[in-house]
């Protein structure tokens, strides 16, 4: 266990904070001709972030989410599978005060089929419905989606805001995730929720417990999840980004992944030079 004092600044939290600790080192469990072939797991002991060093590249997630096709699993298409993931998100639209009244709309962001969407779509045909991904591997095969967008969050046009924003199994492969957020956050209405289901870390994982636990984790893909997010820095980073954290579970799977709920946070400000100032911060 790492013993230095000296101070870093965190990629994740962008916070002045002790050199992470070192948890151990993982090989690549994906094919490709990455910029490393082994990355060391440390932990931040700032936001409690646990992620991959040095973070990939550009040309890394390249390899990742544009050179190779990601839905071509029978995984994504099984009926009970499908059945699954709709019964979840429509739960979260339920029980979260997540679900668009009528005429507004929802952005499902690196959205590949659109569960949430599929979701909305179940319970009311008068919500806009708006996905994103950087691939078109899906973009014709969800019909419940009224604008499929092919290209980065930040091609989107300014309008419509929106209600509900998902990011569902999607913040783990961002190098800047609080950027992400701050993005979003501008993005939504007044009142307006972001909802982020992630990878959390093995269940019983304590800092300092190694790597061992890591090694046999379902959720560590190498180099495609870059972080495993924690409370500590949503929180955090809801403060910076113009949000509030509302709701964290982190109960599903026995601890391994979670769910957050954030929502503009009307304390914030949201005057143009308001948006100006906490873009600046990063």
């Amino acid at each position: 266990m790492s013993t230095d004092t000296k101070q870093d600044r965190c990629e994740l939290c962008q916070r002045s904070a002790p050199a992470p600790e070192l948890i151990g080192s993982l090989g690549n469990t994906h094919g490709g001709a990455f910029s490393q072939s082994q990355y060391d797991l440390v932990h931040c002991r700032s936001c409690d972030v646990a992620r991959l060093s040095p973070l990939p590249t550009d040309a890394d997630l390249d390899i990742l989410y544009r050179q190779t096709e990601q839905f071509v699993d029978d995984h994504y298409t099984d009926e009970a599978r499908v059945a699954q993931m709709l019964e979840y998100y429509g739960y979260c639209l339920d029980h979260l005060g997540l679900m668009p009244g009528r005429g507004e709309a929802s952005l499902e962001v690196g959205a590949g089929f659109a569960w949430v969407s599929r979701a909305i779509r179940q319970r009311s045909q008068d919500v806009r419905t708006v996905a994103q991904d950087v691939t078109d591997e899906c973009s014709e095969r969800c019909p419940w989606v009224d604008d499929y967008r092919v290209g980065g969050v930040e091609d989107l046009p300014p309008r419509p805001r929106f209600r509900l924003i998902s990011l569902t199994h999607v913040i783990e492969h961002l190098q800047h995730p609080a950027r992400m957020l701050l993005d979003l956050s501008e993005r939504l209405v007044r009142g307006g929720r972001i909802l982020v289901t992630a990878p959390h870390r093995p269940a019983g994982w304590q800092p300092g417990q190694g790597i061992e636990a890591w090694q046999k984790y379902s959720y560590m893909h190498v180099p495609a999840h870059i972080a495993y997010l924690s409370r500590t820095w949503f929180e955090l980073t809801a403060r910076r980004t113009g949000l509030r954290l509302i709701h964290w579970n982190a109960a599903p799977e026995e601890g391994e992944a979670f769910e957050a709920v954030l929502e503009r946070d009307p304390k914030a400000g949201h005057f143009w030079w308001q948006r100006r100032r906490r873009r600046a911060a990063f």
